[in-house]
């Protein structure tokens, strides 16, 4: 009798431990989210008395991209048509110093938003979502913007558009 009592309890321990699964898989996935923006530049051109606006996709030759206030260059004399800034977890808005060619006078890029967490696995644990509120801009060699999608929940999607001033 006691042996059947061992042996069923050596059963259940073995049987609970094979139900456990693993909590604590390696993450796969990507915890950060970066805001996505793009160059357009409106080129414009006239024939007889009409204009016509043309807006193209632009890649700068040299784009530096610092963060403000903070010891990271982000681009250093890249040529892109796309820049990535990643937002700060712990703040409400971050600020970055951007230079489209080296010729130019750089921008400054301020980004207000509000930010959520959400849970993504119990191997990567928490990761952050943000809700883009305004963003304020230098006009040096940006004309104006464009906040494309306010929900910054990917990187693969483009969140801003830059327009460019004509040369």
């Amino acid at each position: 009798m006691k042996t059947i009592h061992q042996i069923l309890l050596a059963c259940f321990i073995f049987a609970a431990f094979m139900a456990c699964e693993n909590e604590t898989k390696v993450c796969d996935q990507t915890l950060s989210t970066n805001l996505r923006a793009n160059f357009k530049r409106d080129t414009a051109i006239r024939i007889r008395d009409t204009v016509i606006h043309r807006i193209t996709d632009t890649i700068m030759p040299k784009v530096v991209m610092r963060a403000v206030g903070r010891d990271s260059l982000l681009y250093n004399r890249v040529a892109t048509q796309n820049i990535f800034a990643p937002l700060s977890p712990i703040a409400d808005s971050s600020r970055y110093s951007l230079q489209l060619d080296s010729a130019l006078v750089s921008d400054t890029l301020t980004f207000r938003y509000k930010r959520s967490t959400h849970f993504i696995s119990p191997g990567c644990g928490f990761g952050t979502y943000f809700l883009l509120d305004t963003v304020l801009t230098t006009h040096n060699t940006i004309d104006s913007l464009v906040i494309n999608l306010k929900s910054v929940t990917s990187s693969n999607d483009t969140h801003l558009t830059l327009f460019l001033y004509a040369n």
